[in-house]
């Protein structure tokens, strides 16, 4: 009898259904990239997903290019760039093979880094086709580039190029006394329009002539989009941010502007606070608004369905139009996102956040392994119910040795069918294990152990402090430590956070940081510390 009680209690356990916890769907294929963010939006084309990634490196780790097969998730193949600094934003371009004035072309990636440059790589094995050179003032290249005809139209730090498509030749070169960060390019018939940090329109003649307007004190930082009624721009202000048509003000919003999308002559535009949209058909009026947190790219469906990267610890991406209920499509790795969805033609969906985690979401395939599952899952069931009951049968009959041996039989197919649960169970927290190493000196004071500490690596020594306690973030702490060390800071305000570009004047290609000897996915006033946490700055 004791022996049926626990049977009976194992079948009720077999047959619980799992937990989904807040996961609203499972990718068909991801991939970990390990080596920064992904910043900008996946693209598919035809059979690939094709992706790149961003953030801080330290010792071998560089940016790249990868392509995936979209149906298997395996490598085509990948592109490394050896001399980008970081934070490359630039998002990729895909070209079409075709023939211009200057010449013919095959179908390619195009992509801009900042280190300057500009490379065209074979849409079939990741092959260079060409590079090109622009100029790098800390940074290069970070904004969306364009195509005009059979040239690339490039916007750099401080001006604007164009190269042929067939071989990266120089078209035009067209030189601006401001900088730009993120700052993307529009093409129309007779001009390029470009803006800076200083809040200025650069409208660009394809003959390279140059004439501007002024739109306030603020800074432009996505493609300027043209309407029936006058330029669009969105301002990032000390205050906010401004929406403008042309140099008029139309609204005032939030912090932190998104990279805006234009549908029509419809304008969606997003905040730290709100989705807006904005129609220009009859005169460019506010539309709709709906409170959301969105910083990233904003994306369309092919079915017209609208996206917003939630850029929060709780990630996802919103669903939704301005003006009315938004949606979060969630994933098994949420976290901050900027980075807008990729789409296919069959409902194809690419993902990537700011882990560097990539998936992809195939709707045919997420049916078939769904029905593959339950199947599974209907034998599993059928088989342990038999058993039973057959172990059940004999034991009812008095022959305990055949109830034996069926419950034996029970037991090992209980075992078999929970063992690679139980594995990767086990495997997550062997990593887990595995990764919690600590950033520790031996030759440090034995006092500081279960404190704060944080070092600098200058050029002329490393300098370390510790013995604190309290500091929630590595902003916080910075500033702290390095007032005590007579260190001075120098910082530059981005849309991706606050950036420490030198220490006592040491800028090289930008600094880094690590906690505990691990990188950090968010930013120095998003960082959070430990009570024993190891802060340690080095060059880039």
């Amino acid at each position: 009898m004791k022996r049926c009680i626990v049977l009976v209690g194992l079948l009720f356990c077999l047959l619980i259904p799992p937990s989904s916890g807040s996961v609203e769907n499972d990718s068909s294929w991801e991939v970990d990239l390990e080596n920064g963010f992904i910043s900008t939006k996946p693209i598919i084309v035809e059979d690939q997903v094709i992706v790149r990634t961003s953030g801080f490196w330290t010792e071998e780790d560089r940016p790249h290019v990868y392509s995936y097969n979209l149906h298997e998730g395996t490598l085509n193949w990948k592109y490394r760039s050896n001399t980008s600094t970081q934070h490359d934003l630039s998002p990729l371009l895909h070209v079409k093979a075709g023939a211009g004035d200057c010449g013919n072309w095959s179908e390619m990636i195009l992509v801009g880094w900042t280190d300057g440059r500009v490379t065209a790589l074979d849409i079939t094995d990741g092959s260079l086709i060409w590079i090109a050179q622009t100029e790098v003032i800390t940074w290069g290249i970070t904004g969306a580039m364009s195509l005009d005809s059979d040239l690339v139209v490039v916007p750099t730090r401080k001006g604007l190029s164009t190269f042929c498509l067939d071989d990266g030749e120089l078209e035009l070169r067209v030189d601006l006394p401001q900088l730009g960060w993120r700052n993307g390019v529009s093409v129309s018939e007779e001009h390029y329009l470009l803006g800076n940090e200083e809040g200025i329109l650069n409208i660009i003649s394809k003959q390279g002539t140059v004439s501007n307007i002024t739109i306030g004190e603020g800074k432009i930082r996505h493609a300027p989009i043209e309407t029936n009624h006058g330029v669009i721009t969105h301002l990032q202000t000390p205050n906010g941010s401004e929406i403008y048509v042309g140099n008029t003000l139309l609204s005032g919003e939030g912090y932190s502007s998104a990279i805006p999308l234009k549908v029509g002559q419809k304008v969606f535009f997003a905040t730290s606070s709100h989705l807006i949209s904005i129609n220009c058909e009859t005169n460019c009026s506010i539309e709709g608004r709906t409170n959301y947190h969105t910083n990233g790219e904003i994306t369309m469906q092919l079915d017209g369905q609208i996206w917003f990267p939630n850029n929060t610890p709780s990630g996802g991406w919103g669903i939704g139009y301005p003006g009315s209920e938004v949606t979060t499509f969630h994933t098994l790795h949420d976290t901050y996102t900027t980075a807008g969805p990729g789409f296919g033609t069959s409902g194809e969906l690419a993902l990537g956040n700011d882990n560097g985690v990539l998936m992809v979401f195939l709707p045919d395939l997420i049916t078939k392994d769904s029905d593959s599952e339950k199947s599974k899952s209907y034998f599993q069931e059928s088989l342990i119910i038999f058993l039973c009951l057959t172990m059940f049968f004999f034991q009812i009959k008095k022959n305990n040795k055949m109830a034996t041996k069926v419950g034996l039989l029970l037991l090992l197919a209980i075992m078999i069918f929970i063992l690679p649960d139980v594995s990767n169970t086990w495997s997550k927290e062997v990593d887990t294990l595995n990764d919690s190493k600590e950033d520790w000196d031996a030759s440090w004071p034995d006092e500081w152990q279960g404190t704060q500490v944080i070092v600098f690596e200058l050029p002329d020594g490393e300098l370390a402090l510790g013995g604190f306690s309290g500091y929630e973030n590595v902003e916080e702490f910075t500033d702290i430590a390095a007032a005590e060390l007579d260190i001075s800071i120098s910082k530059e305000s981005y849309d991706f956070g606050t950036w420490v570009t030198a220490f006592d004047g040491h800028d090289e290609e930008g600094w880094e940081f690590t906690i505990d000897g691990k990188r950090s996915s968010v930013g120095i006033s998003q960082a959070e510390l430990g009570e024993d946490s190891v802060v340690r700055w080095s060059l880039a």
